[in-house]
């Protein structure tokens, strides 16, 4: 008897990282993935953190959005506890959960979950982010890093997310975890390798 590929996906299991610099497209990937697998009505969640106030919602620069449940990201009992009865999990902003994360996350994929979440990669001063590391060493993750638009040269090809504070670069020694729009003066660009700068 044949078997359908999307039953076969889900029979598996898979862990998808949409990773990369601020203004790339995260997000939506991450979004328009979910929507897939909502439309079949296969039962799934999207987590978010708290951290991330924003918005109750996860929501593209372009405006797509998603319904989502806001958790603590350092709650991992609730988190696992959220996602047992989930067939696909999403979770955005992954760069503000523990590394601690990952091998909850790994033994749900190993149960035939579709794994799919979104985040930076790496913080304003280049350093990758504890999670996304942990993430990036599962053997089975399949990473898609996009790319965005410089905020300097304005060439397709930025990697980095420069912090800047009045405009200027900020010093590598800030916190590595400040949320966009908390701070009034604190502002981001995505930036290519030349043009980012880590004072």
């Amino acid at each position: 008897m044949l078997t359908s590929p999307l039953v076969t996906f889900l029979t598996q299991g898979s862990l998808t990282f949409f990773a990369g610099p601020m203004f790339c497209g995260k997000t939506l990937e991450l979004v328009r993935h979910l929507q897939i697998f909502r439309e079949q009505q296969i039962p799934l969640i999207c987590l978010r953190p708290t951290t991330d106030v924003r918005t109750p919602k996860v929501q593209s620069k372009s405006g797509l959005l998603l319904d989502a449940t806001s958790l603590d990201p350092n709650s991992l009992e609730e988190i696992a506890n959220t996602m047992k009865d989930k067939s696909v999990i999403g979770i955005d902003e992954i760069q503000f959960f523990p590394a601690a994360l990952a091998p909850i996350l790994e033994e749900e994929m190993r149960r035939g979950k579709t794994i799919l979440l979104a985040g930076l990669d790496t913080d304003f001063s280049g350093k990758v982010f504890p999670l996304p590391q942990a993430i990036m060493a599962i053997p089975e993750t399949n990473i898609q890093r996009s790319r965005s638009v410089c905020g300097i040269c304005h060439r397709y090809n930025a990697t980095r997310t420069q912090r800047l504070r009045d405009g200027n670069p900020v010093r590598a020694d800030e916190s590595n975890v400040l949320v966009e729009g908390t701070e009034s003066s604190v502002t981001y660009e995505a930036r290519c390798v030349e043009h980012h700068i880590v004072l």
